[in-house]
């Protein structure tokens, strides 16, 4: 995407149908269509209350998601013809609208790279370009052992303790942490649906901007 010099850069991290908390939010940074670049991290839908209205909403805002973990599980099910109980809920509450919402999903990007930063759902494989990397490590990868073999161990490092250049990388996924500021890392889940805060990043002043959970829509147990 080419950026114009005026305009601002708003990232939002992980929604999970939180959509009373977006609009707060958006309402809270004076989003403005006209002038602002929005993106969404991904995981907007599931264990919140509103994926539908949170999906049309994000259409309607004419924004960019990235893929995160949650669709990507939705669209291997689809592949797959295997149920499970995140297939029957989308279905239920999408209902004539699932197959264009799973189509459109289905191109969502697994990471956007411009000359300032790149964006993606759950973090970096060490040592690789992500146009290098699968789209499950993407969306997934939480700690690293050396060789990808266990991404979500807490016996090892976080995979951005490995990250060594300068260019920003802002990522979602991980809630326990509440939150990740480094010179050349930020992490974007503080946690929404599990009652904490729905967190922004405006560029280019790099400015994290939040909002609280209206309530807890889910227990934060073992993260997935």
């Amino acid at each position: 995407m080419q950026l114009n010099k005026g305009n601002r850069i708003i990232i939002v991290g992980d929604v999970h149908g939180c959509l009373d908390e977006l609009n707060a939010l958006l309402t809270k940074v004076n989003y403005r269509p006209e002038n602002d670049i929005l993106y969404f991290l991904g995981d907007i839908i599931n264990r919140g209350p509103f994926s539908k209205k949170t999906y049309f909403r994000i259409k309607e805002l004419n924004a960019v998601s990235l893929l995160g973990n949650h669709e990507l599980y939705l669209l291997n099910k689809i592949k797959s013809k295997e149920n499970c109980s995140l297939l029957e809920r989308m279905k239920q509450e999408f209902g004539s609208s699932f197959r264009k919402f799973a189509e459109d999903i289905a191109r969502w990007p697994v990471f956007v790279e411009t000359v300032d930063f790149i964006l993606v759902h759950a973090g970096l494989v060490p040592g690789k370009h992500p146009a290098e990397s699968d789209e499950e490590m993407l969306t997934s990868i939480r700690t690293w052992d050396g060789k990808g073999n266990e991404l979500n161990d807490p016996n090892h490092p976080p995979w951005f303790d490995f990250y060594t250049s300068t260019k920003l990388v802002v990522f979602a996924h991980w809630a326990a942490l509440g939150g990740v500021v480094r010179e050349n890392v930020i992490g974007l889940d503080t946690g929404c649906v599990y009652g904490k805060h729905l967190s922004a990043l405006l560029l280019p002043e790099k400015k994290i901007v939040s909002v609280p959970a209206r309530r807890v829509y889910h227990a934060l147990k073992g993260e997935n």
